[in-house]
C-alpha cells in the first residue's frame, strides 16, 4: 500500500503519471525499506529516504530542494 501523501505528491505537484509513480515507489521502496536499521528507533534511516526523495524531486524539477507549494502563475498549479 502507498502512503496516501508521498503519491499526491508524485501524481499531484511532481506530475508523474500513475506508471512513473508506481516504478518510483517501488524503487523507493526497496532503497529505504531494503536496509533495515538493528538499532535505534524505527525500522529503515530516515537519512535513506530525505535522500531518495530529494533525487526523485530534483530528477523531475531539476532542484533536489523545490517546494513542494506549487505557485505556477498559469493556473494549472497543484492543489494537493
Amino acid at each position: 500500500m502507498f502512503p496516501p501523501s508521498l503519491v499526491a505528491l508524485m501524481l499531484g505537484r511532481l506530475r508523474m503519471s500513475v506508471e512513473d509513480a508506481i516504478a518510483c515507489y517501488g524503487a523507493l521502496a526497496k532503497t529505504v525499506f531494503g536496509d533495515v536499521k538493528r538499532l535505534g528507533d524505527g525500522k529503515f534511516k530516515a537519512s535513506n529516504l530525505e535522500n531518495v526523495i530529494k533525487d526523485i524531486v530534483k530528477r523531475r524539477t531539476g532542484q533536489e530542494d523545490e517546494r513542494m507549494m506549487d505557485s505556477r502563475p498559469d493556473g494549472e498549479c497543484c492543489k494537493t
